[in-house]
């Protein structure tokens, strides 16, 4: 369940906020990011979770002077809205740093585009879980699993800065995608 307010876990079921009592063997509960209030308190025009509502080139559109990147800022993109974790924190970092020295060039900036390529998923030390995805973070058929799982994700998260600017020169395992026709906008 997705979008589910939980207030409660117990041993063999969900407590829902709404009173609903959901029986389960397992139970993966992910509580998100917590947004810190201050672009709210400085004015800055945020969403309803306090993100930065940035245009197409991660710049806020009350506050043009701020650039709004990863889980502090609501980044939308032709299929839905990014969601905020290294996965795209570190693109639209790179692409804000590209974008501040375009603009103080005088350069024309082109809107940012980004698409998932991979959830990846710790089990534990030992195990782990791959799911590929296309651009707007759907599965696709394809996924890791055990041991080739757990080097795939040594591969990428131990190291993911190196890896990303590896990416940006060569295709690597992990190249970080801008998502194809996924994240064109269309007009």
């Amino acid at each position: 369940m997705v979008g589910v307010k939980v207030t409660k876990v117990l041993t063999d079921a969900a407590c829902l906020d709404t009173g609903e009592l959901v029986a389960s063997d397992l139970t993966l509960w992910t509580t998100g990011v917590k947004v810190s209030p201050l672009a709210a308190e400085a004015g800055i025009a945020v969403d309803e979770r306090g993100l930065i509502i940035t245009d197409a080139t991660l710049r806020s559109v009350s506050h043009p002077e701020i650039h709004g990147i990863g889980d502090a800022a609501a980044v939308r993109m032709a299929w839905g809205q990014i969601h905020g974790t290294c996965q795209s924190g570190l693109p639209t970092a790179a692409y804000t740093a590209d974008t501040v020295a375009r603009l103080l060039r005088g350069k024309t900036v082109a809107p940012f585009r980004f698409g998932y390529y991979h959830q990846p998923v710790s089990l534990g030390r030992k195990d782990a879980v791959i799911q590929f995805t296309n651009a707007d973070d759907t599965p696709k058929r394809w996924y890791l699993k055990g041991s080739a799982a757990v080097m795939y994700k040594e591969s990428v998260s131990s190291s993911p800065v190196p890896m990303f600017k590896m990416s940006k020169h060569m295709t690597v395992q992990v190249r970080p995608t801008k998502g194809g026709r996924a994240t064109r906008t269309t007009a």
